[in-house]
């Protein structure tokens, strides 16, 4: 790969579109998984000889992107703004090469105009981060920190801008990048398929591909009912999604709602979940100095009321053996929810001893896999479908930057956990939730002038998404078990000529091949390289991905 620098990338829309175009490719979305598809099927391209291409027309290429930002989706984008961090050590987030080397290579190139210090002064936590963290910068020490993920999406829209650009002089390819959401998705008699995609409220047009991916990142949010308003002019701020156009306008429009507010006891803020979001969102709120000096109290209401493990730079040894997960090995026959109850005992156990789960990580996972891999396949599909992802959440993990803001806050009596589930909010009642222990209704004693939602994804069954909603109601795509992503094959086939990437991979076994957790960066690298060689072929390979888990290999994958 040639040398890239620090400069505005060529991922504008194209003009050249037409309704009724026919492509050879198109892929819907333009996210990471996108971009990575992409990359390496360009790849596979230019791979093939010579004299095989020679009086070969170059391949025609189409991706679609309702949001506009080409190749960073939610995380790496302006959506998510130009200080949220990565929640995973860097080595953690791109460990395989040469991905690495090539993005490591950026970052030294480019770090004086990616890390100058008024780029940073505008945020408190910002401001911190970098003042934390420039000595390793400057030394190209990059393992251990967590990075804005801004960063990350400058870095992946220059390295397409520049295979697309390659490959384009060169006549492999030629490729429409079109700002549209696609709503509607027809199998032609043909098995070609009609793409309906409106680019803008009022402007509706289509075109037709010879295969498809489907790459359009998680569900949407769960949606709550909104909130009824209250007496007039006191209407309570409700951000269903913080993302929803972005982190910033939301932060904004935080801002504006409680100094305009008349009612200064309504300066408390509601988080509903305490995920990965939660944090970013915690974060975003306390770097705006206007808005900390704004807000009394940040309350956090989810059913088990608890964040994610902190990761530490430095480990010390600790004597530890998951005991119970280990033991299941022993025995003839077990399934897949006795691993997920052998791992809460494990969690405990080490809980007990204040050892911290993040420390422990990678042995209890190693033990996990060699206990999944003996189930029957039966209880392999459970475990893929319900119980990994249960695991993951008692294994949830985080940066410190992060858990210091929330450990800063509850220093200072400014954040407040409670177990439960929100059930909904009014001016009459306030803000309603079930206990997660009594599992009755109750109520929040404190007035509230903000809601955010933060509470997760919704899903496929369930989706307000009208492209999935019409994928599913024509059988192109069809929910799997899990019902967090569709049914596919070990070669990411939902049906003829239709391949899917992304998060909506996850809860998918067929063989050896198993996936219950396909967000994160580095996993996304891996499958897209596979669906790549898949989608070069004029009919799929007949071959298991490499992606098969494995003990030594499992470091990530109960993270979610």
């Amino acid at each position: 790969m040639q040398s890239l620098t620090l400069k505005n990338p060529t991922n504008s829309p194209s003009s050249k579109f037409l309704p009724g175009k026919s492509y050879d490719l198109a892929i819907v979305g333009a996210g990471v998984s996108s971009a990575y598809t992409l990359i390496h099927y360009i790849a596979q391209l230019e791979q093939q000889s010579s004299s095989d291409r020679a009086d070969v027309r170059p391949t025609k290429i189409i991706v679609t992107e309702k949001f506009g930002s080409f190749w960073t989706g939610i995380p790496y984008g302006d959506r998510s703004g130009c200080h949220a961090l990565l929640i995973s050590p860097f080595h953690e987030f791109m460990p395989q090469q040469p991905e690495r080397e090539q993005f490591v290579n950026w970052l030294n190139a480019n770090r004086d105009e990616l890390f100058a210090p008024e780029k940073y002064q505008h945020g408190t936590l910002a401001h911190k981060w970098l003042q934390a963290n420039i000595a390793d910068i400057n030394a190209g020490n990059w393992d251990d920190l967590f990075i804005p993920r801004y960063i990350f999406g400058q870095y992946i829209q220059q390295y397409v801008a520049t295979i697309i650009a390659a490959a384009t002089a060169k006549g492999s390819i030629e490729i429409d990048l079109v700002t549209a959401e696609a709503f509607d998705i027809q199998r032609l008699p043909d098995d070609r398929f009609q793409v309906d995609i409106a680019l803008t409220s009022e402007d509706n047009s289509y075109l037709f591909t010879n295969k498809l991916v489907i790459a359009i990142g998680s569900p949407p949010n769960i949606a709550f009912e909104h909130p009824q308003p209250s007496v007039a002019g006191n209407d309570i701020c409700y951000i269903d999604n913080m993302y929803e156009p972005s982190l910033d306008v939301n932060i904004d429009r935080i801002c504006q709602s409680l100094k305009t507010s008349n009612r200064p006891s309504h300066r408390q803020l509601a988080i509903v979940g305490s995920n990965a979001g939660t944090l970013d969102t915690l974060f975003g709120l306390n770097n705006s100095p206007e808005l900390t000096s704004l807000v009394d109290k940040f309350i956090i209401l989810s059913p088990n009321a608890a964040f994610p493990h902190r990761i530490n730079r430095e480990i010390s040894p600790i004597e530890y053996s998951p005991e119970q997960t280990i033991a299941l090995a022993q025995i003839s026959s077990f399934t897949a929810k006795q691993i997920f109850e052998a791992v809460q005992l494990d969690v405990a156990s080490a809980s007990a001893r204040n050892i911290n789960i993040s420390d422990v990580f990678t042995d209890i996972t190693k033990a996990v896999m060699i206990a999944m891999n003996l189930l029957s396949y039966d209880e392999q599909k459970q475990f893929v479908s319900i119980y990994a992802v249960e695991i993951g959440k008692l294994q949830r993990r985080a940066g410190g930057e992060y858990l210091d803001v929330v450990k800063g806050l509850i220093a200072e009596g400014k954040l407040e956990l409670i177990k439960g589930k929100f059930k909904g909010y009014s001016s009459d009642l306030g803000c309603e939730y079930i206990a997660s222990e009594t599992q009755q209704l109750a109520t929040l004693d404190a007035p509230l002038g903000v809601i955010i939602n933060c509470a997760g994804f919704q899903d496929v069954t369930k989706s307000s998404s009208l492209l999935i909603q019409n994928l599913i109601r024509r059988e192109i795509c069809l929910p799997n078990d899990s019902k967090r992503g569709f049914a596919m094959d070990k070669n990411y086939k939902v049906s003829k000529n239709c391949y899917l990437m992304g998060p909506l991979v996850a809860g998918n076994i067929d063989g050896t091949f198993k996936i219950w957790h396909a967000e994160s960066c580095q996993r996304i690298i891996n499958l897209s390289k596979q669906l790549a060689e898949v989608l070069i072929q004029p009919e799929p390979l007949a071959v298991t991905p490499t992606v098969t888990v494995s003990s030594t290999k499992a470091v990530e994958m109960l993270a979610t």
